[in-house]
């Protein structure tokens, strides 16, 4: 007598497979935002690495680093408007390229009123000496405004070496 070839799962056979998928959803559970941490800081750490980029560039070329007008008050939304306003007229950024995704969803997800900020990482006010941001080479060029990724505050210096902020 021939036997027939099976053309489908039996009962016992699904849910073996049901079983080792759900061992695996519940072990991988946990690590999920760790790894979306981890996956974010690497996207901030390009982001802060390609602010420097575009200022040092403009540095490289003889340009002072950008100086704010005198009616703009740091540490304001109008700040952060004029800094976005000026890399996107001179260095060809987006307010994307200021953007760190925890911060973003960090902000997303507060209930409270506080104002929410439009640029994710804080430039030094430097004078307007155009060697000025490289003769600190321990001084942080942008800083970003919160950690979240597991390693501090991040910051970009004038080798363009990404790392967290130092407590002092």
């Amino acid at each position: 007598m021939k036997s027939q070839p099976r053309g489908a799962f039996t009962l016992v056979e699904l849910l073996v497979v049901m079983v080792i998928v759900g061992i695996l959803i519940v072990l991988t559970f946990p690590n999920i935002t760790a790894l979306r941490n981890k996956a974010e800081g690497v996207v901030c750490m390009g982001r802060l690495r390609g602010l420097w980029t575009a200022f040092s560039t403009t540095l490289n070329d003889g340009n002072p680093w950008p100086q704010l007008p005198t009616n703009i008050t740091v540490g304001t939304q109008s700040e952060q408007q004029w800094w976005l306003d000026y890399s996107s007229n001179n260095l060809n950024l987006t307010s994307n390229d200021w953007q760190c995704p925890t911060v973003v969803r960090n902000q997303r997800s507060q209930t409270n009123t506080q104002q929410i900020s439009l640029i994710s990482y804080l430039p030094t006010l430097f004078d307007s000496k155009p060697l000025s941001p490289k003769n600190w080479p321990r001084m942080p060029w942008f800083t970003e405004i919160q950690g979240g990724h597991g390693s501090g505050i991040l910051s970009v210096r004038a080798d363009g070496s990404v790392c967290p902020v130092q407590d002092p």
